[in-house]
């Protein structure tokens, strides 16, 4: 095979730290080693090639072009130059996209490009969606006019690119109402290449306008993680949000008397504050509030007894379920037909309504107390084929381009 006929790809994931960067990291090294591929630009924050160890990948380079995040300083001014970044972004991406040439497939595993026409600078490029919020974070029956411009911002990317990739087919159904062109559902990967590629550990990153005690990246580093997994604990794990049902699993596991450690950012002051609340009424639950580094993340997720996954109205597939999945870990985790499929025939798991207390708290106490009696751990899990990253793979190099917000094919670009 020439390299002529082999395919430029560019992953834009617009942040730097977390689940979202991790996928997109491992989408870009799964491409980089493909024979159809001649090379993969990931495009993301500063600090992303930081926490995630320097992955060497032949083929693959990381550039930190996406300007920082604004946090601080006077709201209307902020947000003022937050559109001035964005515009600079937008103007990054199309100047690589005409630096890789024709033919370069742009795969952005982020929704928060209205327009994604502007990103490609040349008309037989094509774009990939990766869809992660098939449903919005928040409640749509009780969405603030921020909130419903932000959905139609996100919709307009979907509606724009020459593909949309979602996770599973449950969410391929929802997504349908709302994406009129070609819509490709795949599994979710559980397995990873970051750690086998990286050359250094992850490394502590300053989260700007973190809400958990811990605000610095040196004070943050290894506290509080002895002392939290000492004992045997089920554990909610994740950045934490209202969609996650978190609340209620702490009121679960507290009528159930079952050892919980909830861990990871929180998404605003008062979600935190809530958390401690119930928690200390609770009892036997501990919160560990702040942004955990990667290695920080695997070792809680270990050595869970169980795994508990509580979303209520979010209806979507979870990394953190992918991730219990090839550690062999049980779960817990409420009864929602995208979770449900995603686990497939994983064993053992527990499914029941976290909106109802006293079931979800029989389930967790039934899946923590047969874990503990079974000494379960995480296995050691070696995937060095990666196969379940094939049909991601095949997902975005298939990517044709349409006539855009049509869903039409067109011969020859758009």
């Amino acid at each position: 095979m020439s390299n002529d006929a082999r395919t430029r790809v560019l992953v834009v994931c617009p942040t730097e730290y977390g689940g979202q960067i991790e996928h997109a990291a491992d989408t870009a090294m799964a491409l980089a080693v493909d024979p159809r591929v001649e090379s993969v630009v990931l495009l993301s924050r500063p600090g992303a090639d930081a926490y995630l160890g320097r992955p060497t990948v032949e083929g693959l380079t990381v550039v930190e072009t996406v300007p920082p995040r604004r946090t601080g300083g006077f709201g209307p001014l902020r947000q003022g130059l937050q559109v001035l970044d964005l515009i600079r972004e937008h103007a990054q991406i199309r100047r690589l996209s005409r630096l890789a040439g024709p033919g370069t497939v742009l795969a952005l595993d982020s929704s928060k490009y209205p327009w994604p026409g502007l990103l490609t600078a040349r008309r037989d490029q094509r774009t990939a969606l990766f869809l992660h919020n098939v449903k919005p974070h928040h409640d749509e029956n009780a969405a603030s006019l921020r909130e419903r411009v932000l959905r139609y911002l996100e919709l307009g990317a979907a509606r724009g690119v020459d593909r949309v990739i979602v996770h599973g087919e449950d969410q391929k159904r929802t997504a349908r109402a709302t994406v009129p062109g070609d819509l490709v559902a795949v599994t979710l990967p559980t397995s990873t290449r970051i750690d086998q590629a990286a050359t250094a550990e992850s490394v502590p990153v300053d989260v700007p306008g973190e809400t958990g005690t811990d605000s610095t990246a040196a004070a943050r580093t290894g506290r509080g993680l002895t002392s939290a997994t000492a004992e045997p604990y089920a554990l909610v794990l994740g950045e934490l949000r209202a969609n996650k049902g978190v609340e209620l699993a702490i009121d679960a596991a507290g009528q159930a008397g079952v050892p919980l450690l909830v861990a990871g950012r929180p998404e605003s002051a008062e979600l935190g504050q809530l958390l401690h609340d119930r928690a200390r009424a609770a009892g036997g639950v501990e919160i560990l509030d702040r942004f955990l580094e990667r290695s920080e993340f695997t070792q809680l997720l270990e050595g869970a007894a169980v795994v508990v996954l509580p979303y209520t109205h979010f209806d979507a597939q979870s990394g953190i379920l992918a991730k219990a999945v090839a550690a062999g870990l049980p779960i817990v985790a409420s009864d929602l037909p995208s979770l449900k499929e995603q686990a497939g025939s994983h064993e053992p798991a527990l499914f029941a309504d976290v909106r109802d207390t006293a079931a979800f708290a029989a389930a967790l106490r039934q899946g923590f107390d047969d874990a503990v009696a079974r000494g379960t751990r995480a296995a050691a899990v070696t995937q060095a084929e990666h196969a379940d990253w094939a049909p991601t793979v095949d997902a975005v190099l298939g990517t044709v381009p349409t006539a855009r917000g049509t869903g039409r094919t067109t011969g020859s670009g758009r």
